[in-house]
């Protein structure tokens, strides 16, 4: 009985492991229908997500995505796990602005393998400064604003903590820069920098400094819009929560 037992475990454990391995490398289920396949349903298993850990999670977004229901065009935006990712909806208002959103923004995951050599980690235009993802979110003609959003838990109260973010855009030969802009927020603290100031495909280091509450919570908000309807690509990586002392 156990000698047939044993052999039970050891099966069950190995068809276990290959369906694990499966997902590890494809990525997507075979029943996906083929407009979808350049987006797959899951890089890898998400890591630990645990509240009340003081953590900033996935800074880098190595850790996985889970795929939105399609937006209009039949676009599937990637949502980073242990993120909340929205958009402005067409027509209406952008961040801080007057100026309307023209259409939905890709929002995805990009490997190292996806980029070209001289935007791979340690190229000349290198697009990922941590391990070997960046997330893009961009639009090729129209006006849009996109926001990244997560809230840490279990900070002393009290203590000094910096969010350092650091984002890239590319304004594709825009003669307007200001059109561009990308924000960081913690705790409603913060503010916009322009493409003026951010320069163009260049990382500029959004620093956020802030006193923990009493509640012991960050908010924290990431946002990029642009506001014409010309092409722009903002990157996000590796994202640093520091602490800066206590009160």
């Amino acid at each position: 009985m156990w000698q047939k037992l044993l052999r039970f475990m050891i099966s069950g454990g190995c068809a276990i492991s290959a369906a694990v391995a499966l997902i590890n490398t494809t990525g997507h289920s075979t029943a996906v229908a083929d407009h979808d396949l350049y987006l797959p349903l899951l890089y890898k298993l998400p890591g630990p997500n645990l509240p009340g850990d003081g953590l900033l999670h996935n800074p880098s977004f190595e850790e996985g995505w889970t795929d939105l229901p399609p937006a209009p065009g039949y676009l599937i935006n990637q949502q980073p796990h242990a993120w909340t990712l929205t958009w402005i909806k067409p027509g209406r208002p952008l961040y801080d602005s007057s100026d309307l959103a023209g259409g939905v923004p890709e929002c995805v995951h990009k490997l190292s393998d996806q980029l070209p050599p001289d935007e791979q980690p340690g190229g000349p235009n290198a697009l990922i400064l941590d391990g070997r993802v960046t997330y893009k979110l961009f639009h090729a003609s129209a006006p849009f604003g996109a926001e990244l959003r997560q809230t840490i838990y279990g900070l002393e109260p009290g203590t000094n903590w910096q969010l350092i973010a650091p984002i890239q855009v590319h304004l594709h030969d825009d003669a307007d820069p200001y059109g561009a802009e990308a924000g960081v927020w913690v705790n409603e603290v913060g503010g916009w920098v322009n493409g003026v100031n951010m320069g163009d495909r260049t990382w500029y280091e959004h620093v956020v400094t802030f006193t923990v509450p009493a509640n012991g919570q960050a908010a924290v908000v990431l946002r990029v819009k642009s506001k014409w309807p010309r092409a722009k690509d903002f990157f996000v990586d590796h994202l640093r929560l520091l602490e800066v002392g206590k009160r």
